[in-house]
């Protein structure tokens, strides 16, 4: 144990300055915790700007150029690239209204994305996706019209052969003449009759 009054040997005392050094170090590295939200605040800022119509084309570019040079440090790298792209834009005299998709590097003119639908509920699952159609099994070629045999009714020939026959018989009663009626009720009894044939 070292008296209270004694000096440190010389080893120790390069080792306590070296831990001193090194504690003070780990503080100083990375963003501080102040530093990123100011830049949170500038961002948002200057992303408002962007919205408002009332403010001048320079105004908003000022803005963005003040964040990435002092406020970008610790930002993510999403953030620096969008205040990049505005630059850009409003340096080429691009003054319409931003939209902030973070998740791409450059605006795709040509591919248009459908946006999804804002959820109602906070606490409501995810929407389901859509599962493509299951592939379905490979179905016979269709025979040609005229390789196809269409199915008969049962007693079809001799029906249609009844109906011959009764439209024979009631051609007479059609004409209006005076025996007409007596004739057609004969006919109507021979219909019925033959086509009970047909199904014995």
């Amino acid at each position: 144990m070292i008296a209270a009054g004694a000096r440190q040997p010389r080893g120790v005392r390069v080792v306590s300055w070296v831990m001193a050094a090194s504690l003070a170090g780990i503080g100083a590295c990375g963003p501080s915790v102040q530093s990123i939200y100011e830049g949170n605040v500038r961002f948002e800022h200057c992303y408002r700007l962007d919205l408002d119509r009332e403010i001048a084309p320079s105004h908003r570019e000022a803005c963005w150029r003040e964040w990435s040079e002092i406020y970008a440090y610790g930002q993510t790298r999403d953030r620096i690239e969008y205040a990049r792209r505005r630059l850009r834009y409003l340096a080429a005299g691009e003054t319409s209204a931003p939209s902030l998709d973070l998740s791409r590097a450059e605006p795709a003119a040509s591919v248009s994305r459908e946006a999804a639908p804002a959820p109602l509920d906070v606490r409501a699952p995810p929407p389901t996706l859509e599962k493509p159609p299951a592939p379905t099994a490979p179905t016979a070629p269709e025979a040609p019209a005229s390789a196809r045999v269409e199915p008969r009714l049962p007693g079809a020939p001799c029906m249609e052969a009844c109906a011959t026959s009764f439209t024979t018989c009631t051609e007479p009663c059609r004409g209006g003449a005076a025996e007409a009626p007596s004739r057609c009720v004969g006919c109507e009894g021979d219909y019925g009759r033959c086509v009970r044939r047909c199904f014995e």
